[in-house]
């Protein structure tokens, strides 16, 4: 089997509310998702998805639809979609990093694989361990008021807990919003901070030593993705555990936080790993070093959700403690595919499609109605 074309579509998704996160992120009220739908001489076609967010990862939808066109898709152009090794070969050999536009050819490609054997990508992946994750929501910045009633609305609509995100100018309103949420919903409900790089060593202790008796499970990426030596500082400081989000892109950085002992947790984004093969590694190597992972999202629509459920299905090291962020197309104002028929919100969880490939089906009228523009690849490189 080979790959004959590469459809590469980019899109525009409103928020359904704007998301108010750190300071350093400001405020997110529009996906641009890049689609990217993999043909092949079999009639087997396959579907992959990145979510580009320029203060996150450094990469604009532009940016990816650039990178995809000029480098990475027309290396893929014959290649067997069932290699994945080959393809990330060939896509290593043509740009360093963009692991944003590298990921969305890797779920297309296991998304053809699965369907070409008849399997669901957990299965390829060597068999799920659960049929069901817990799905938690997120809230943004706000009053303290705002945010306890939020949290308790999450609660109520049966989120098996929350991610509260902090990291603003002023620390102590972020405490003062912790604490607020903590006395609403009583003190066994699951809760969890998020920072997104907003604060200084000195300021996410303070904050940290502030809150200490409000029960977080953990504190997620309160320093900046580089400060490997500031966030294993804060570890040895505060009675709490650490994770790391946007620390730990890569294998190699994983490698990096573990040495130094600076974190307890991965935060992983399908997306941002550069795709299910690299994805998975970094949760393999976790697992044989004592680290838990978190499957996290970057306001992803149901093409990436699935990606990363496949992966979750399958890991024995999954953070037990609260659910994971299976909710993104919750949040948009449109899923592009059927995934949001597996949230299954009252009950406070996911289940796990098992369904070839990545077990979804797109909604091509949605695809078509937020897309931006759409660039298709046939010829292979020619150096």
């Amino acid at each position: 089997m080979k790959i004959t074309s590469i459809r590469l579509e980019r899109l525009a998704v409103p928020l359904k509310h704007p998301y108010h996160l750190s300071q350093e992120y400001g405020i997110f009220s529009l996906a641009t998702p890049v689609l990217v739908i993999m043909e092949t001489d079999e009639g087997i076609t396959g579907i992959g998805e990145c979510d580009p967010w320029p203060l996150f990862t450094g990469d604009s939808a532009e940016s990816v639809m650039t990178v995809l066109e000029h480098h990475l898709a027309p290396m893929l152009i014959g290649a067997d979609p069932t290699n994945i090794n080959e393809l990330h070969r060939r896509m290593d050999a043509a740009i360093r990093n963009q692991h944003l536009a590298k990921s969305a050819l890797d779920m297309a490609a296991y998304d053809i694989w699965g369907k070409w054997s008849g399997m669901p990508v957990h299965q390829l992946l060597g068999g799920k361990r659960r049929d069901t994750i817990r799905c938690m929501w997120s809230i943004g910045g706000s009053t303290p008021e705002e945010s306890a009633a939020e949290v308790l609305e999450a609660k109520a609509l049966g989120y098996d807990g929350c991610m509260i995100k902090i990291g603003g100018p002023n620390w102590k309103l972020d405490a003062a919003r912790t604490r607020a949420v903590r006395e609403a919903v009583g003190k066994d409900y699951p809760l969890i901070v998020d920072a997104n790089q907003g604060w200084d060593l000195d300021t996410a202790r303070r904050y940290g030593r502030e809150i200490r008796d409000c029960g977080i499970l953990f504190f997620e990426q309160p320093l900046q993705s580089w400060d490997v030596e500031g966030m294993a500082s804060l570890r040895r400081c505060l009675d709490m555990p650490l994770s790391a989000d946007e620390g730990v892109a890569t294998l190699q950085d994983a490698m990096r936080l573990i040495k130094a002992e600076a974190v307890d947790i991965f935060s992983i984004k399908v997306t941002k790993n550069g795709g299910i093969r690299p994805a998975k590694a970094i949760c393999e190597y976790a697992a044989a070093h004592g680290i838990q992972v978190f499957f996290n999202s970057m306001i992803e629509e149901g093409i990436t959700q699935a990606a990363s459920l496949q992966i979750g299905a399958t890991c024995k090291n999954i953070v037990n403690t609260i659910g994971h962020a299976y909710f993104s197309p919750n949040r948009l104002e449109k899923d592009i595919s059927d995934f949001h028929t597996h949230i299954h919100v009252a009950e406070g969880f996911v289940d796990v499609p098992d369904g070839p490939g990545l077990g979804i089906t797109p909604d091509w009228d949605a695809i078509a109605g937020y897309r931006v523009e759409t660039r298709t690849v046939t010829e292979p490189y020619k150096a």
